[in-house]
C-alpha cells in the first residue's frame, strides 16, 4: 500500500507544468540546454500535451547530430528529421524513436523538407538554403530525382548565389512554390517538371504584397475554401502571418506579438505555429513556444508560452514562454496517432522532442 501511495505520489509530480518563466530570469546559451527529464505537460484548455522524456536519445552516439530543422511524417509511418549535417540529412525513426534509415551528404544546410504524394506513391522536397541553395526532390530513401537552382530566368537575382531556399509548398495539380527566405524574400512558382513560371513578394508589388528581409521563413496552403486555396506565410522576424492568393495577391496579416513564427503546420483543422523564441533576435537564448491557431487564426492555446489574451478591441496581446522547455523550436509533425514532434534549431544537438496530447 505505502508503495502504491508513493508511485502515485511520483508519477503525478513528474506530470505538473514546468515552473513559470521569472520575468528577470537569465537566459542560458544553447550549449547549456538539456531538455526535461520528467513528464511534464504543456498547454491549455483543449490542447494540452505531455513529454515523453528521453525519446530518440540512445541514438546519440551513432548519429551526432546538426541543427535540428524541420520535422514530417510519411505514408510508412516514419517520423523524418530534417537534420543540418554532412553526414546525414535526413534521419527516419519510428515513433518508438528507433532510427531506421540515415542518409543525405547533398544538403549540408538542410532546412526545408515536404512529405508529397505523386500518383501511388510519396516524394520528398527537401531545400538547402546555403548561398547558390538547392531544391532537391528524393524518393522515400534518398535517390536525388531533381535539382533545382536560383531562377536566373526570373530576373530576379544578379548571381546564384543570391537564393538561398528555406521551404516548398506544393499544390494538388504538381506546381509548387519555393519560398526563397535566406535570400530575396521571393516566393516562386514552378511546374512539377522544375520549370519556372512566376514570382511575387520580395521587393515586388506594394505596401502589404511585399515582403522584407528574414521575413518568409515558412509557410503552408489553406485548402480549407474549396473556392479559394491560400498561401500562408511565416514572417519569422516581423512577427506576423501573412495570406496571399496563389497569384501572390496579399489579403490579410494576422499580428503575433511577441513571437517568431517559423512554420505553418496544420493538423486537424488547427495551425500549429513554432516560434524561435519570444523576443528574437534581440535575445537569441529566450526560450521559444508552439502556438495553436483555429480556423479564423485566432491563437487559442501556447505550447511552453503564457495563455494567449485578447483584448476588448480583439488585439492579442504580447505573447512570452512560460517555461524553458523549449530552446529554438524550429519545425513539427504529427504521426498517426497524433502525438507531436518537435525539432529545435541551435539547442545542443537535442533529438526531437516528442509529446502526448493529453484528452480532456
Amino acid at each position: 500500500m505505502k508503495h502504491s501511495f508513493l508511485t502515485a505520489l511520483f508519477s503525478s509530480l513528474c506530470c505538473l507544468p514546468l515552473p513559470a518563466h521569472e520575468p528577470d530570469q537569465a537566459h542560458s546559451e544553447a550549449k547549456n540546454y538539456s531538455p526535461p527529464t520528467q513528464a511534464v505537460t504543456i498547454g491549455q484548455g483543449d490542447f494540452r500535451y505531455q513529454l515523453i522524456p528521453g525519446w530518440a536519445t540512445q541514438n546519440t552516439k551513432q548519429y551526432p547530430l546538426g541543427h535540428g530543422h524541420a520535422m514530417a511524417s510519411d505514408s510508412r509511418g516514419r517520423i523524418l528529421l530534417l537534420n543540418a549535417s554532412k553526414k546525414h540529412c535526413l534521419i527516419a525513426l519510428n515513433p518508438a524513436g528507433e532510427v531506421i534509415d540515415a542518409w543525405g551528404t547533398f544538403a549540408p544546410s538542410a532546412h526545408g523538407l515536404m512529405v508529397v504524394k505523386e500518383s501511388s506513391s510519396e516524394v520528398l522536397f527537401i531545400t538547402d538554403n546555403s548561398p547558390d541553395g538547392k531544391v532537391f526532390k528524393t524518393t522515400l530513401d534518398g535517390e536525388i530525382l531533381m535539382t533545382l537552382s536560383c531562377p536566373m530566368e526570373s530576373g530576379l537575382y544578379k548571381s546564384p548565389k543570391e537564393f538561398r531556399p528555406s521551404k516548398t509548398l506544393h499544390l494538388p495539380n504538381g506546381d509548387f512554390f519555393v519560398i526563397d527566405g535566406y535570400g530575396k524574400d521571393y516566393i516562386h512558382r514552378f511546374t512539377s517538371k522544375g520549370k519556372y513560371l512566376r514570382s511575387f513578394g520580395g521587393d515586388l508589388g506594394e505596401n502589404e504584397a511585399r515582403l522584407e528581409h528574414y521575413g518568409p521563413h515558412g509557410g503552408g496552403l489553406d485548402f480549407s475554401n474549396p473556392n479559394q486555396a491560400t498561401l500562408i506565410l511565416a514572417l519569422s522576424d516581423k512577427n506576423k502571418l501573412k495570406r496571399f492568393t496563389l497569384d501572390g495577391t496579399w489579403l490579410q496579416t494576422i499580428s503575433l506579438p511577441g513571437s517568431n513564427p517559423r512554420d505553418v503546420v496544420f493538423h486537424r483543422n488547427h495551425l500549429f505555429v513554432p516560434h524561435l523564441g519570444d523576443n528574437w533576435p534581440k535575445d537569441k537564448n529566450a526560450a521559444g513556444y508552439i502556438s495553436v491557431l483555429d480556423k479564423n487564426f485566432k491563437v487559442i492555446a501556447n505550447l511552453g508560452g503564457s495563455p494567449p489574451e485578447y483584448d476588448p478591441d480583439d488585439q492579442l496581446k504580447k505573447m512570452q514562454h512560460s517555461s524553458h522547455l523549449f530552446y529554438h523550436p524550429h519545425g513539427l509533425c504529427f504521426d498517426r496517432q497524433g502525438n507531436l514532434y518537435v525539432s529545435q534549431f541551435a539547442s545542443n544537438a537535442t533529438w526531437p522532442l516528442k509529446f502526448v496530447r493529453i484528452k480532456n
